[in-house]
């Protein structure tokens, strides 16, 4: 895809939820295309849970996703980390009727503090491909219009093979990108983001802070140690000729 031909769209459901009135603890929608658009929507959403829930709900979303339990859902994406903070994120692909119940399931017993929605229209790209995929289809007519006539030599016959083989792969390619930019359009991509309150307040900071003290001490003395040893042959070498300067110096100013 050639980057003029993506046109980014923000939307900021933040900004949307102000002028209805409705709270951001309010249900997450998911995005369908409307007649004659080729939006590909995006949803990143932050929740915030007690630490002790957040395997738990990042368990239960990931089984929801993959038993496709509230409808076609493909995990993209998992990433968790435990200790005195954890936190976890899932990205998942999924139909636009189930980002709401899924979004409910993963905040359950806590509370949603951030959602943004971004849109790219993929209009271009999609007319893009439609147009090589065409010429390419045309090409291929031609090529078998002339497979058709007699007395070709078995060198044209090769050629022909050939040139038809070539338009037979990138076609391929043309229906694997179209179907991959039909997916994007009949479905969603979800980002769910989880936190702890603690990870959040200044004592967390604090916390995080004292408990990479250790490592953070460690690593400098490893630097260190490291850079004595680049820096030694240097003062081998340097301090002898530093002498013989210092010599020389000290008889220039005695005359």
């Amino acid at each position: 895809m050639k980057p003029w031909m993506v046109v980014p769209l923000l939307l900021i459901l933040a900004g949307c939820s102000d002028q209805s009135g409705t709270p951001l603890g309010g249900a997450l929608q998911g995005e369908r295309n409307k007649a004659g658009s080729y939006l590909a929507y995006e949803h990143h959403v932050g929740i915030e849970l007690a630490a002790e829930q957040i395997s738990e709900r990042i368990a239960a979303t990931r089984e929801a996703c993959m038993a496709e339990r509230f409808g076609a859902c493909s995990l993209i994406a998992a990433q968790q980390s435990s200790g005195r903070a954890p936190r976890g994120e899932l990205t998942l692909r999924i139909a636009p009727d189930g980002v709401e119940a899924i979004t409910a399931l993963a905040s359950e017993g806590g509370e949603l503090t951030s959602r943004t929605t971004r849109a790219e229209d993929l209009a271009l790209a999609v007319a893009d491909n439609r147009r090589q995929n065409e010429q390419l289809l045309r090409q291929q007519q031609t090529l078998q219009q002339f497979e058709k006539r007699d007395g070709l030599a078995v060198a044209d016959l090769l050629a022909l093979a050939r040139e038809q083989a070539a338009l037979e792969v990138q076609l391929q390619a043309l229906a694997q990108e179209a179907a991959q930019q039909q997916r994007r359009l009949d479905t969603n991509l979800l980002t769910l983001n989880f936190s702890s309150p603690y990870e959040s307040s200044p004592l967390g900071r604090i916390g995080d802070a004292f408990s990479r003290l250790t490592d953070n001490l460690a690593e400098g003395t490893a630097n260190l140690i490291e850079f004595i040893g680049y820096s030694l042959p240097f003062l081998i070498v340097l301090f002898p000729v530093a002498l013989g300067l210092r010599k020389l110096w000290r008889r220039l100013t005695s005359r």
